[in-house]
């Protein structure tokens, strides 16, 4: 089947080309620049190589052509260093790509697109769609951009610009970057299923390339418009839940799109809950980060609730920072997440203390559990209680 839609893509009945956006070339996370910032140049570098794999898979499929819908850059005021690692990139692209302004780097009065630099590299097959003209890609086979001119749009771009077309007898393809009702807003609802559904009643168009959300999804009943998704993972998966993907688009005048999603991207941003009634929870809370694979790359967020005696306590504690340096991150929520030290009969005579070591235990032991104290004056007692035990060594 791939050879056979090659050959039409030849004899221009068809094409096929790659769908994706949202790169966002320069992103930086908070959480990845804690410490000495490794985690984060990691991440650049392999965002950067995520376009690189783009390319390879064009050249590996046979993909004519990359429309990227918008957000191909993190803002309009890149550092200079960030801007020419990008840019070299994208000019060593194997084939063609059309780059489309999004809200990130919107094509206002500051846009990144007026410089110069982007004239020169048009010579390279690097193109930025301006306008909502048409533009022959080969003969028969037309993009059509809508270009946002500002971060936050209050018309509907793309409408506006299918409005306008005539029916061709080729393959056009409409690239956009925006939100349509029920598929979230973040930056706001813009853009009509009616106005794609007319345009291709009417054979004006025949797929809609859509950035703005980074998970992959199908927004029509006929798979004629598509978010592609970011190619490299930006978020938790409590929001992003299905990115990292490319979209491999055959497209031609006379059937719906084939369209298939292709995974290419590295990191994996979990957002983990779990609820503690014992020291067994807590030891397989710590197996389970010890089995994820590839933790490099990967960035947890965690919401851990419920009650621990003194010895689970510190041993979760000792666990987690023996895990830690494993993860790009590894962090508590700031909200949601509380575990409540109780100690139990018992817990102060196994940290083997004497003096008063021992009588600091017995007193901070005694304010955890009494009813006068606020309510941050007895978790306090028992944070000092569980940071006296791991200093005692409980556990090991």
């Amino acid at each position: 089947m791939d050879e056979q839609r090659v050959s039409r893509a030849a004899d221009g009945s068809a094409v096929r080309f790659l769908h994706t956006s949202d790169w966002q070339l320069g992103m930086t996370r908070w959480f990845l620049r804690e410490g000495d910032g490794e985690a984060q140049a990691r991440y650049s570098a392999d965002r950067l190589e995520a376009v690189r794999r783009l390319g390879r898979l064009a050249q590996e499929r046979g993909a004519e052509f990359i429309v990227v819908a918008g957000d191909v850059f993190e803002s309009n005021t890149l550092p200079e260093r960030d801007f020419q690692r990008a840019l070299d990139v994208i000019r060593e692209l194997p084939v063609p790509v059309y780059l489309l302004p999004g809200n990130h780097d919107a094509l206002d009065a500051t846009s990144i697109y007026h410089r110069r630099v982007f004239d020169e590299v048009a010579q390279k097959g690097v193109h930025v769609l301006r306008d909502s003209e048409p533009v022959e890609v080969r003969p028969g086979v037309e993009i059509v951009g809508a270009p946002l001119t500002s971060r936050a749009p209050d018309t509907d771009v793309l409408a506006e610009a299918l409005a306008g077309l005539e029916p061709t007898a080729g393959v056009r393809i409409a690239v956009a970057h925006g939100q349509v009702a029920g598929f979230g807003a973040e930056v706001g609802e813009t853009l009509s299923l009616d106005a794609v559904a007319e345009a291709v009643g009417k054979r004006a168009v025949h797929y809609v390339a859509v950035g703005d959300s980074h998970s992959t999804q199908q927004l029509d009943d006929a798979g004629r418009m598509w978010f592609s998704g970011s190619p490299e993972t930006t978020d938790y998966d409590d929001k992003e839940r299905h990115s990292g993907n490319v979209l491999v688009v055959d497209a031609s005048p006379d059937a719906e799109p084939l369209v298939e999603v292709a995974h290419i991207g590295q990191w994996n941003f979990r957002a983990m809950e779990r609820d503690f009634a014992g020291v067994e929870d807590a030891r397989a809370w710590l197996d389970e980060l010890r089995m994820l694979t590839d933790k490099s790359r990967t960035c947890v967020k965690y919401s851990l609730r419920g009650t621990l005696n003194l010895i689970g306590s510190a041993e979760l504690k000792r666990g987690m920072e023996e895990i830690a340096p494993s993860f790009a991150a590894l962090y508590r929520r700031g909200s949601g997440s509380e575990v409540t030290v109780v100690p139990e009969d018992g817990d102060i005579t196994s940290l083997g203390l004497n003096g008063f070591p021992l009588d600091a235990a017995e007193q901070l032991k005694a304010r955890t559990a009494d009813g006068a104290l606020a309510d941050e004056d007895r978790r306090a007692a028992a944070d000092a209680l569980g940071l006296l035990a791991r200093l005692a060594g409980t556990g090991k």
